[in-house]
């Protein structure tokens, strides 16, 4: 399978328009009607070293898109959004893991996820590609520092409230005409990228740096357990029972699960449970007695005091605050 080398953004556009066999109706704008898919790929630059992609297009065959960016002298990090095409390789067996996740990636250049998306399917992600010009706009010396010491990181963020209206409003600018996306496009990649610069402030810096490239067949089991973990956010996760499904060292893996989604594995459940408890409580699809019984609280009294510890706020006060 070849894999193509990336130097900088001109030639990245022009072996996607060789790749898909597009027209660029635009400089900023490839169309892609051939036996390889049909749709179009957005260009779009803030300077040399920070630019973005945005991808739609239907597969009329397996895509199988190998990329290697180790050698760009123009960008050292990328980052990847609202991602359903990615497929994670195993180092044997040549087993293909899917992840499934509502949130971005951000990693270094010589760490990107590869992507497959099989015939029928839709390619669809936003790409940044981006500099230590980007992380120095980061208002939190010790967030930019974090990142920019590090010669190494993958990094996994969950969708917040901000990034899920943008994809929704995105979703509505791509029935524009074509004209009218490229203007509008442009000002939304500029969107994008300040809710980037401040989702990265999320990581928790606290975390140690393992200097061993993480291998694809446990980025699989980081997901795999997180995807456990998602999948009943009312009761408390068997941790150690979690690891041992992965087959993978116990100490590592949480290693690896710390750095990649920023918490312990069941830090990570308490997190999720309370921003999905909050975003039901603003919602108001439910009362606080229904909340309560839905994630495992025994007692009401124990879901206001929980929710008054994470939060600061009891839920009744909370919903009174953060209202429209």
């Amino acid at each position: 399978m070849h894999k193509e080398i990336i130097h900088d953004f001109n030639q990245h556009k022009q072996w996607l328009q060789n790749y898909f066999q597009g027209e660029f109706v635009h400089p900023n704008l490839l169309k892609v009607d051939s036996e390889m898919g049909k749709g179009f790929v957005y260009f779009y630059k803030i300077h040399p070293s920070n630019y973005f992609m945005l991808f739609r297009v239907e597969a009329r065959q397996d895509l199988n898109l190998q990329i290697d960016y180790s050698a760009s002298s123009y960008f050292k990090y990328v980052a990847s959004f609202f991602n359903t095409d990615l497929w994670i390789e195993s180092n044997d067996g040549n087993i293909q893991h899917e992840i499934k996740w509502s949130g971005f990636y951000t990693c270094t250049k010589d760490m990107a996820v590869n992507g497959t998306v099989k015939k029928g399917e839709l390619l669809k992600r936003v790409s940044i590609f981006f500099s230590d010009d980007a992380l120095n706009e980061i208002d939190d010396l010790q967030v930019n520092q974090y990142y920019t010491n590090k010669k190494q990181f993958f990094h996994f963020f969950e969708e917040q409230t901000d990034l899920k209206a943008f994809r929704l409003m995105l979703l509505e600018i791509l029935n524009y005409s074509d004209i009218l996306q490229t203007k509008v496009l442009s000002v939304k990649m500029q969107e994008l990228y300040y809710i980037f610069l401040n989702g990265l402030k999320r990581v928790d810096t606290t975390v140690g740096h393992h200097p061993r490239k993480i291998t694809n067949n446990q980025l699989a089991a980081l997901f795999k357990i997180r995807e456990r973990i998602l999948d009943d956010l009312s009761q408390r996760p068997d941790v150690s029972q979690l690891v041992a499904e992965t087959g993978l060292d116990k100490t590592q893996i949480q290693q690896l699960f710390h750095e990649v989604f920023g918490f312990t594995i069941y830090n990570y459940f308490t997190v999720r449970r309370m921003d999905k408890i909050k975003d039901i409580l603003l919602e108001g699809s439910m009362n606080t007695s229904e909340i309560a019984e839905k994630f495992g609280f025994t007692h009401l009294q124990h879901f206001s005091n929980s929710f008054k510890k994470y939060y600061g706020l009891s839920p009744r006060k909370f919903l009174k605050e953060h209202s429209f």
